[in-house]
């Protein structure tokens, strides 16, 4: 207290010095003493406040220890319960406890249940606890006095603000958690080479299906070229057939009509022929020339043998051609 007192008044001496000095400056006197003064009242003001806080950490140090004197007793004096009273006991062990506890303050879930009460009764449960103030609470082990996890709640006691352990319960608390925490990673690792295993499997199997579908769309299009060969070879074959069967009804068309054509020749031949006979039968029987003058006057010559009005007699040299000379 003594000490707080003086190192106020070091404070007000530093900034009254201070402002004189700054005065002096003004006034252009000379101020390097009041300004040193000035600064060994600052530091004076310093070394006193870390000497206070010293004290005060010792002070602080000691109220722990009595009240962990006072937990202890308070421990030792409880009475036994009875074999009819009913013993409330643990869930968990006092450091998975403490360690569970440890966990809620590094993971600040934000949810609407009260941290204090889920922690008394579900997680320390069968614990002593002990409250210090409002929202800080100590649980101890009853079995272990020299064991014991503080707890600071906010104030509508839904958020742990801070977690204090005893020194051993608090390493045992962090290797129970690295422990979990390593469980934790080796099932992540666990589920993620399952889910590795499995995204192969089911690749593999995405593969061997688009493989099958491909095989199935190729052996699918080999069948629809197949028949599309097939349809065209019968096409074709029909085409050529339809032309085999249209040539040949174009050659029996034209066969019949040359034959036609060679009877009707043939017919207006042989009545030519006919007509022909008939007429020089009559030109036989009507023409006669006296001599070759009248076959020139005819216009007849030179007349052959077998024309109508031929006679030997125009055929001096016997060739069959009379008047020809």
């Amino acid at each position: 207290m003594v000490i707080a007192v003086i190192g106020v008044l070091l404070f007000f001496a530093f900034v009254i010095c201070l402002i004189w000095g700054i005065v002096n400056l003004v006034r252009k006197k000379k101020a390097k003493k009041v300004f040193l003064i000035s600064l060994a009242s600052l530091v004076l003001c310093f070394v006193l406040a870390l000497v206070d806080s010293s004290n005060d950490e010792e002070q602080a140090a000691e109220k722990e220890a009595q009240m962990q004197k006072e937990r202890e007793a308070r421990i030792e004096k409880k009475p036994a319960k009875t074999a009819s009273a009913e013993v409330e006991k643990p869930i968990f062990s006092f450091v998975e406890a403490s360690a569970i506890v440890l966990k809620m303050k590094e993971k600040d879930v934000d949810d609407d249940i009260n941290r204090y009460d889920f922690i008394k009764t579900s997680v320390m449960k069968g614990y002593l606890a002990t409250k210090m103030k409002d929202h800080v609470y100590t649980f101890a082990d009853v079995d272990k006095s020299g064991e014991w996890t503080r707890v600071t709640f906010s104030d509508d006691n839904k958020k742990v603000i801070k977690v204090e352990m005893s020194p051993d319960l608090e390493k045992k608390a962090i290797a129970f958690n690295n422990k979990e925490a390593d469980k934790e990673k080796e099932k992540a690792a666990e589920t993620a080479k399952k889910e590795e295993a499995q995204k192969k499997a089911d690749e593999q199997k995405k593969q061997e299906e688009q493989k099958a579908k491909e095989e199935a769309q190729a052996k699918a299009a080999e069948e629809k070229r197949k028949q599309e060969e097939a349809a065209r070879v019968a096409e074709e074959k029909r085409v050529a057939e339809q032309k085999q069967k249209e040539q040949e009804a174009l050659q029996a068309k034209q066969q019949t009509e040359a034959e036609q054509a060679r009877k009707e020749a043939e017919e207006k031949a042989q009545a030519e022929a006919e007509a022909q006979a008939q007429q020089q039968q009559q030109q036989t029987q009507t023409t006669s020339f006296a001599n070759c003058t009248e076959v020139r006057a005819a216009g007849r010559a030179p007349i052959r043998q077998g024309e109508p009005g031929f006679e030997p007699k125009f055929d001096r040299d016997g060739d069959g051609i009379g008047c020809d000379q």
